[in-house]
């Protein structure tokens, strides 16, 4: 049986396609986004993170580690629930449950060079301060979980939505997490980056019904700045979607503080979307909540953490989309 990496499904999500959903995420991304909101689901392999609010600084993960993949930047004691970390490079204040109060901790950076996944941490670690993130699933083993929502796909018009990471990333598992749920009479929808082979792409749409199509910035070289990849493949890819019947795409923009938010770049993007035929863009504000995931997690994060866009800011942004003819939602933010 078909297996694949699994970080993470979300039952009744809301915000990932038509209806309620549940949405699978795929562990894996071609791309390296500055600002990504899944951290976690980036590599292709399962890995462990240290959860350092659990840690009571026993130092038994420094005798277990086989590699020496654990590198402490920081021990603190703290009172009053909250902990001011002092790293290299970076400075954070963390809030840390009362109930831990005056309890000395340490702050964990896993060497992704270093581990090989051994997992020892993980399971000897008495206080749960190592998780993993990736499991192995079968298709089979997804799709129970997909069936006991049922129910709410079939009052709201709802149904599965694969994501990332990047979903194309595992794309035989794709395929068939896909191809199973259209068989059982399940809607479903691909929520991508677009950066895949045509090939590839256009045998997993036969199995779709919606595409969440991400554009992230319309620069060739900006967008490889930001995500680590050119664009070109990415918007020939839209224009080919388009050309599929039976399947809806939605375009969906991020909108990143200096990142793509400039009038010029949004103004191409205005200019592209509507050129495709479309009337509608969905609007994804940058928000501070992945931040708390990336200090969490001990990973360095590039923006400040609690930053949101004002009301104001996005009401300038929406005013650049309907001048183009195109009818903004916003989503989230």
């Amino acid at each position: 049986m078909l297996a694949g990496i699994v970080s993470n499904i979300q039952h009744f999500s809301i915000f990932d396609g038509p209806g309620v959903r549940t949405t699978i995420f795929l562990k894996g991304c071609r791309l390296r986004c500055h600002w990504c909101h899944n951290p976690e689901g980036v590599r292709r392999f399962p890995e462990v993170f240290h959860l350092w609010p659990n840690c009571n600084d026993c130092g038994n993960c420094d005798d277990m580690c086989p590699t020496g993949a654990m590198q402490v930047v920081e021990r603190k004691w703290h009172e009053g629930g909250i902990v001011t970390f002092d790293v290299p490079g970076e400075r954070g204040v963390e809030f840390v449950p009362m109930q831990l109060k005056s309890k000395m901790i340490r702050k964990i950076r896993i060497d992704k060079g270093l581990c090989i996944g051994c997992q020892k941490c993980v399971e000897e670690c008495p206080e749960g301060a190592f998780i993993v993130s990736g499991d192995f699933m079968t298709v089979d083993e997804v799709m129970k979980e997909v069936e006991e929502d049922r129910p709410m796909y079939e009052n709201s018009g709802g149904g599965i939505t694969v994501s990332g990471g990047e979903p194309t990333a595992q794309p035989n598992f794709c395929l068939a997490l896909l191809k199973t749920a259209k068989e059982k009479g399940i809607g479903t929808a691909l929520d991508t980056c677009g950066y895949v082979k045509w090939e590839i792409l256009n045998e997993i749409l036969d199995y779709t019904d919606v595409v969440l199509f991400d554009l992230k910035h319309m620069d060739p070289e900006a967008h490889k700045r930001f995500s680590g990849v050119s664009n070109e493949l990415i918007l020939e890819n839209a224009r080919r979607i388009i050309g599929r019947e039976g399947v809806e795409i939605k375009i969906r923009v991020p909108i990143i503080p200096e990142g793509n938010d400039s009038e010029e770049n949004l103004k191409d993007t205005a200019k592209f979307i509507s050129s495709l035929g479309f009337k509608k863009v969905d609007i994804l504000p940058f928000h501070p909540w992945a931040g708390q995931s990336y200090r969490l997690l001990g990973l360095e994060y590039p923006f400040a953490v609690g930053e949101w866009y004002s009301d104001k800011k996005l009401e300038k942004i929406e005013e650049i989309f309907k001048s183009y003819g195109l009818e903004p939602n916003r989503m989230g933010g």
